[in-house]
Order: C-alpha cells, then sequence, then structure tokens
C-alpha cells in the first residue's frame, strides 16, 4: 500500500518564487523569457498535461497517476492514486540533457521540501507516450497518453486496415549518408502479433545500399480513437512500449504518428514489379509514380532498385501459388540490407482482390517467402522449415 503524503498548497510556493521580479503580470504568468530551463520545460511538457494510469502488461487494481502542470510560470509533477489520492506535488526546479537522446534530468522539491531527480523521456521521438524514473518514489514506469483521453480497454492484436506493409515514398536523407545516398524510406510491417520498422537509404539511382537496424515489436494491442482512427501499442524484446497513432486513409493509404517525430504518409505496397526487358515504373498502390527505371543492369547485383529487385523474385513468388491467378501488387515487398546482403521479405496483401476471393484466413501469418542477395550477387532463398539458404538465380536477370 502506497503510503498517503500530505498535501501542501502550491499557489504559495509558485508566488515566492517569483518575489522581485517586479510585480509584472507577464511574469507571473511566464517566466520562461528570462529561464532558458522555463521555455525548454513548455516545449517538452506541454504535450503531457493529461492526467494518465501507468501503463502495465499485467492487471495493477491500484495504479499510480502521473500529470504534469503549470501553475504561476513554474512547472509541477503529481503523482497520485485511486487508493491514495495524492502521493506528491514536486516542482521542476531545472532540466538538463542526459547522455541518452531526448532524455532529460528533472531537479525535483517535493512537497515534503525533498529535494530528488526524476529522469523522464518521451519514447519513440514523438508526443505518444512517456518514461518516468523517480526512485525516491519507487517508479520506474510508462504512460500512454491515449490512456487518458481514450477510456475503451486494449484490444488484442492490430485492426485489419493497418495490417500489413507499408512506405513512405523517396524522401531527401538528412542524415551523415547524405551525400552519397541522398534518398530514404521507411518502412512499417504490422501483423496481428507483431510490428517492425526500418529506414533504407538509396543512391542517386534509388539502388539500396544501406538499411537501418529493425525495430521489432510484439504483444500487439489496439484502441479506437474515432471512424478510421486507432492507437496501436506493442513491446520490444526490453518490454519498452512502442506507440503508434494511425489514421487509415484509404485501404492503401494511412498517417502514421510515432515513428518519427512528425506525421508520415505511407502506403501500402510500395513496390510494383516490371516485366523484364520493358520500360515501367516503380508505383505505390495510390498510383504516385516515385521512380521510373527499365531493367537496366545494377553496378552491384546487390544493389537494386525496388522494381529490379520484384522483378528477380517475382517468378520464383509466381511458382508458390499454380492454382491461383496472382500478380506481383498482390504481394508487398520488404528489402532491407544486413551485412552487406539485400535480404526481401514478401508477404501476401489479404486486402487484394485475388486472396479475398480465395477466402483467405486474414489472421494466418502473411510471410511467404524470404530471399537474399548475396555479397557476389546470387539470389537466393530460404527454406522456411530449416532456415537453410539455396541458390535459385546466379545473377540479375539470369
Amino acid at each position: 500500500m502506497k503510503k498517503i503524503l500530505p498535501f501542501i498548497g502550491v499557489g504559495l510556493a509558485g508566488v515566492l518564487l517569483l518575489a522581485g521580479c517586479g510585480n509584472k503580470k507577464a511574469d507571473m504568468q511566464d517566466s520562461s523569457a528570462a529561464n532558458p530551463s522555463a521555455s525548454k520545460l513548455n516545449g517538452l511538457l506541454s504535450p503531457a498535461t493529461a492526467k494518465v494510469p501507468e501503463n502495465s502488461q499485467t492487471t495493477n487494481a491500484d495504479p499510480v497517476y502521473s500529470q504534469f502542470y503549470k501553475s504561476k510560470g513554474q512547472w509541477y509533477w503529481k503523482l497520485s492514486s485511486k487508493q491514495d489520492g495524492t502521493i506528491d506535488n514536486s516542482q521542476i526546479k531545472s532540466l538538463k540533457s542526459t547522455d541518452q537522446k531526448n532524455v532529460y534530468d528533472f531537479s525535483m522539491v517535493s512537497n515534503q521540501n525533498k529535494k530528488y531527480h526524476l529522469t523522464f523521456n518521451w519514447i519513440n521521438g514523438s508526443h505518444q507516450a512517456y518514461t518516468v524514473n523517480a526512485a525516491y518514489h519507487k517508479v520506474n514506469s510508462t504512460f500512454i497518453l491515449a490512456d487518458a483521453t481514450s477510456s475503451e480497454s486494449w484490444q488484442t492484436g492490430a485492426p485489419q486496415a493497418v495490417q500489413g506493409t507499408w512506405a513512405t515514398d523517396f524522401a531527401n536523407n538528412s542524415g551523415s549518408d547524405a551525400q552519397k545516398l541522398p534518398y530514404t524510406k521507411q518502412f512499417l510491417n504490422i501483423t496481428s502479433s507483431a510490428t517492425s520498422s526500418f529506414i533504407n537509404e538509396y543512391d542517386s539511382n534509388h539502388r539500396l545500399y544501406n538499411s537501418e537496424t529493425s525495430n521489432k515489436t510484439s504483444q500487439v494491442t489496439y484502441k479506437s480513437t474515432g471512424q478510421d482512427g486507432y492507437v496501436i501499442k506493442s513491446y520490444q524484446a526490453d518490454q519498452t512500449p512502442v506507440v503508434y497513432t494511425i489514421n487509415v486513409v484509404s485501404d492503401n493509404q494511412i498517417n502514421v504518428s510515432g515513428l518519427t517525430s512528425g506525421t508520415l504518409s505511407m502506403t501500402k505496397s510500395a513496390t510494383s514489379a516490371t516485366t523484364a526487358g520493358s520500360e515501367s515504373s516503380t508505383t505505390s498502390q495510390s498510383g504516385s509514380t516515385t521512380s521510373s527505371s527499365t531493367s537496366q543492369s545494377a553496378s552491384n547485383d546487390n544493389h537494386l532498385t525496388d522494381a529490379q529487385v520484384v522483378n528477380w523474385i517475382w517468378p520464383y513468388v509466381k511458382a508458390k501459388y499454380p492454382n491461383m491467378n496472382v500478380a506481383s501488387t498482390d504481394f508487398t515487398y520488404m528489402p532491407q540490407m544486413r551485412n552487406g546482403q539485400l535480404y526481401v521479405s514478401v508477404l501476401e496483401n489479404h486486402n487484394a482482390a485475388a486472396f479475398k476471393k480465395s477466402g483467405v484466413d486474414t489472421n494466418t501469418n502473411p510471410q511467404v517467402a524470404s530471399f537474399r542477395v548475396t555479397s557476389s550477387g546470387a539470389l537466393e532463398q530460404m527454406d522456411a522449415t530449416t532456415g537453410d539458404w539455396t541458390v535459385v538465380s546466379n545473377g540479375y536477370g539470369g
């Protein structure tokens, strides 16, 4: 049982701290102009002013609640529970950055006049969820804002409307490799039980060279936020939750918050195949052209355009469906560079007409096959049972 600490009003403390400011009304309302820390706190904590219960994978009869709020130019953190009421109402005296990106150390004074430190960070670079670590209160918890704005319970799995592989169009690379690899593309894969995301880097001809480490999660649950809107929650291996807010625009387009600090527009099956030897485009299913290429020879067979990748592996995918009239656009493709080799996961798009017509069970694993292009330029396919790799083609176009 949590100890109930006496509550001391914070209004007087706020006034005393402002003594000597000339009694200017503007200073009483906001001292951020003269205090860089206050200005930083404004930007950091303004999205966190809702009262939020701690996130837990297990049932907690009496969770603690976190709330940051501002009063008379000063920021406070209120910790409470239904059973104990207000546990503490601490003033934030200052903050400083840590050696971890987006993680901050707050100097606190509790309503018992106890000085302590609190570690705060927004998860995933987006204002979806944050963590608080305050040893003084034995709190090391995550707080998801959707739990404050929605009383709906988390539902197991992910809605069918958001399941699939999604990708952005090519975007300008802002990283250190921008000069030689000027383009990037963000991928997000969502199934009923897991998610994964990564960023690919491409050269000026849209050939894939690098991939960031994939962020894989499991134990997917969701909440509805209204018509065509969802919050998706899942967990990394270290049990850190990853939270995405997704708005479904159409069958083939979603807007996603949580992958970056902003909102991304993503399309399903962002890569379509071309016919070898013919001229065509790599297009998203929404119809926007993202790159054009003929079936030209790449300078190195493990650096291919998206269209070349699909052209090469498509015959081996199609051979798995001898009794179905499937097209390459009935599948999604996830190309990723790892250890100098190009890996491609192929998944069924269960929203495609061919699979709907066949009555496919949408809860089955959509994974069809895994391929890789070796450093020597050979195409290999993985045996799903043994995990062994077998050469199926000795060179692109061969």
